[in-house]
């Protein structure tokens, strides 16, 4: 009787909750030397040695491109799950320029500001050292060898590093409106030098 009970509790609870989406529109690997390691919410210890950042776009005919904020401080990394960044309709236009094919393999460090890390399949250059379509996947590298601290106009090769990056990688649904942006996928993670 407890048996059926259980199982009759477990066959109502299955159609009553949602389904999980098994497959995130982006998944973000880290690796240097022969370690790779997936990117979620998270902290990694490095070696003071350049690195790649490996981004998997599962669904690239909908979203192709992750607004990356990296910081020396905690202010967007602290957020909880539940927290909606405070300024996420303005994401687009809180992003610097960048330089075609990642020419000086380089993270922006700004505790406001974010980098935008896409892809435009109409163009013929984008923000990574390389992409390769596979499975109807896009998979997109970007190499790190110096963190450029933008108000101090400097920038530090990884072998320099003294103190710990925040990350944060936020997808959001533009579709929806110029300043109605909807999130749809947000990780981070702690780089420890």
């Amino acid at each position: 009787m407890r048996i059926l009970f259980i199982l009759l509790i477990t066959v109502l609870t299955s159609s009553i909750l949602p389904a999980q989406n098994s497959q995130a529109p982006v998944e973000i690997y880290l690796k240097q030397g022969n370690d790779s390691i997936r990117l979620d919410n998270n902290t990694v210890k490095l070696k003071k040695e350049p690195f790649t950042l490996i981004f998997v776009y599962n669904q690239p005919d909908k979203f192709n491109g992750v607004y990356v904020n990296t910081s020396f401080t905690r202010d967007y990394y602290k957020l909880e799950p539940s927290e909606t960044i405070k300024d996420l309709n303005y994401l687009p236009q809180k992003v610097y320029s960048e330089h075609k094919f990642n020419p000086k393999k380089e993270l922006k460090v700004n505790p406001e500001f974010f980098q935008y890390f896409g892809y435009n399949p109409n163009a013929n250059w984008n923000k990574f050292d390389r992409l390769i379509k596979k499975n109807g996947k896009i998979i997109a590298y970007r190499k790190v060898r110096n963190f450029y601290l933008v108000d101090e106009k400097e920038n530090i090769p990884i072998e320099k590093m003294r103190f710990s990056i925040f990350m944060i990688f936020e997808v959001i649904d533009q579709k929806t409106g110029h300043f109605f942006n909807k999130e749809v996928y947000r990780t981070k993670v702690k780089l420890k030098f």
